[in-house]
């Protein structure tokens, strides 16, 4: 097997990287956000494991009432069509995992 590996130099260091890619997932969580829907922060915080790790963790509430189709918000409650996330972000590494909560 022949692995061949690839670089290409970036005008920016990885630690802007890390802050532009926070900031344009922010500024998108934002402008989906309003009128009910959207994105809703439970929690954003810094986070350290014993073995050293450390990121930040959120936990957050996607909205999807107006992103679905009609006859799905419809068939569906309102309560099904809200969407748990908690994520894990140690760049370069993120573990994240979703959930349906019903709040009803």
């Amino acid at each position: 097997m022949l692995i061949k590996e690839f670089r290409i130099v970036l005008p920016i260091s990885v630690e802007e990287y890390q802050v532009g890619q926070l900031f344009s997932v922010a500024e998108a969580s934002k402008n989906e956000t309003g009128g009910g829907d959207g994105v809703e922060v439970l929690k954003n915080e810094p986070y350290e494991k014993e073995d050293g790790e450390k990121g930040q963790y959120t936990h957050k509430i996607y909205r999807l009432q107006s992103k679905v189709p009609t006859f799905v918000r419809l068939l569906a409650p309102s309560a099904a069509l809200n969407i748990h996330e908690k994520a894990w972000n140690a760049y370069p590494y993120c573990r994240t995992g979703t959930a349906h909560i019903n709040t009803a």
